[in-house]
């Protein structure tokens, strides 16, 4: 029977994009890319969004990117104030004034969404009694927010603002901030939106939560419980919501039975679902990145060039300590080659997390280790000295950096292999799936994709996209759920399999 109601939902579906298309000028150019509908709007999206996350204008990949999504059909476009310092948003904007300038859209034909909430850290030390937790969806900081993305995105109009991630103002140490209070306050700012909507500033708004599709957590805002608080007038202008979804995070649209989904009350209160992070999955515990790619990491290289880094970085600590007049408070910080050695096992499990902690902690603590040894060159040791101990600070300072880039290839290594067992399972489960992504940049990226768009209940999934090759990937996959044969038992084989538990 679930086979059954799939195709129907297939066929009405394909019936949809027909109907819709006819509409529209920019979709009458790529009528071989699947859409949905926002139905409070009217709106006709892509299926496919471009994600908005770590762009900006100073990487002329990313400009290119977008208007090479935007020239295949992709017409959603995701972001926020805070992505890059607000970089993404003013990098959107001279993206889609290129486009209309080449003939490839207008602005009327995309549905732009940007998000607020979190406060920039330029913004920490001005006063402002309603944040909380570093975040604020009071209507004065909200109104400012869209003022200025309207400014960096050049346009008059956002189509689809969003409160972005609420909850967290549920995360004040004082443990001060209750959960009525942000209902309230989400109630208080959704009725200011609705005069931002009369204004014609922004077309709709919703939400934007990690934790809205997960009932268990204790920082779950429940949607339903928002929706009832509502005025019909902001119930007519919630239009949409977003919120993880990927292979590993699926209780936004998939649970063993039981109460509905997210994706479920978002149907039956016709609000649109927008799904993000893709690739990017809290799996175990850990974030996960869902990567395969051959060659790109040869292990037998990474493991001579890090027994080369340690044993130069080993040296390098040894001369200090026997050859320069340095105080022993200074010689005991650099032990670095022995602390990051002894740790390396652990530093391997996880490739994000480890790229985050040596990039952000151990990179910096280096950096702040060798000043402290140039401003006491400076002052205490002799001039003769003074040149010799220059070159040795520049070298540690090489040697250091090419071993933090290395243990995180080494970690990457670690991943890959995790990632190609995991590939090779879905490809057990669905071997229809081999064929088809194998040519690929990343066969798992491709596969989870796919799996993503063939849950009928995603109205849009948002995808990082910073590459033309990436992109096209995207696009391919996007192209091939049109005629979909993967049916909703296929689907419950895979959320089972215990490999993805």
């Amino acid at each position: 029977m679930s086979c059954l109601l799939l195709s129907n939902f297939v066929f009405k579906s394909h019936h949809l994009f027909q109907v819709t298309r006819q509409y529209s000028s920019f979709f009458a150019r790529h009528s071989d890319i699947p859409t949905s509908t926002i139905v409070k709007t009217g709106q006709t999206v892509s299926r496919l969004g471009f994600g908005g996350y770590r762009i900006n204008r100073h990487n002329p990949h990313h400009k290119e990117a977008l208007i090479s999504a935007i020239k295949q059909g992709i017409n959603v476009i995701d972001t926020a104030t805070t992505f890059e310092g607000g970089e993404s948003e003013k990098l959107i904007g001279l993206a889609v004034k290129e486009a209309e300038s080449l003939g490839i859209c207008r602005w009327s034909d995309l549905v732009v969404i940007t998000k607020a909430g979190y406060i920039h850290p330029t913004q920490w030390g001005s006063p402002n009694s309603k944040a909380i937790h570093n975040h604020c969806i009071h209507p004065d900081f909200i109104q400012n927010e869209i003022t200025e993305s309207l400014r960096r995105l050049q346009t008059d109009r956002i189509d689809i603002f969003m409160l972005n991630n609420p909850e967290r103002m549920l995360l004040n140490p004082n443990k001060t901030y209750s959960m009525n209070r942000l209902y309230n306050e989400i109630v208080e700012t959704c009725t200011y939106l609705d005069e931002e909507c009369a204004k014609g500033r922004i077309g709709g708004y919703g939400i934007c939560s990690n934790l809205m599709a997960l009932p268990s957590s204790n920082d779950n805002i429940s949607f339903p419980s928002i929706l009832s608080k509502l005025s019909p007038q902001s119930r007519q202008n919630f239009v949409a919501i977003e919120t993880p979804f990927n292979i590993f995070e699926r209780e936004a649209i998939w649970n063993d039975g039981g109460e509905k989904t997210l994706a479920e009350l978002a149907e039956l209160n016709e609000v649109f679902l927008f799904t993000n992070r893709p690739f990017h999955t809290i799996a175990g515990g850990t974030i996960r990145t869902l990567v395969t790619s051959s060659g790109e990491v040869e292990p037998e290289q990474v493991f001579a060039k890090l027994e080369r880094n340690f044993e130069k970085l080993s040296q390098l600590e040894t001369e200090l300590n026997e050859q320069f007049p340095v105080e022993t408070s200074l010689q005991s910080k650099f032990v670095w080659a022995q602390v990051l050695s002894e740790n390396l096992s652990r530093l391997s499990k996880n490739h994000f997390a480890t790229k985050h902690y040596l990039e952000k902690d151990i990179k910096p603590a280096i950096e702040r280790d060798l000043a402290a040894l140039a401003d006491y060159a400076s002052v205490e040791v002799f001039d003769e000295e003074k040149i010799r101990l220059k070159t040795w600070i520049d070298d540690y300072r090489t040697e250091a950096k090419d071993l933090i880039y290395n243990i995180i290839d080494y970690a990457r290594i670690d991943l890959l292999l995790k990632n190609q067992d995991l590939d090779a399972v879905l490809s057990l489960i669905c071997p229809s799936l081999i064929s088809e992504t194998d040519h690929f940049h990343s066969p798992l990226s491709a596969k989870a994709l796919r799996i993503i768009l063939a849950n009928s209940r995603v109205g849009c999934a948002l995808v990082g996209m910073r590459r033309v090759e990436y992109v096209n990937d995207a696009v391919t996959v996007l192209k091939l759920s049109i005629d979909d044969e993967m049916t909703v038992e296929r689907l419950d084989d895979i959320y089972q399999c215990p490999a993805l538990q």
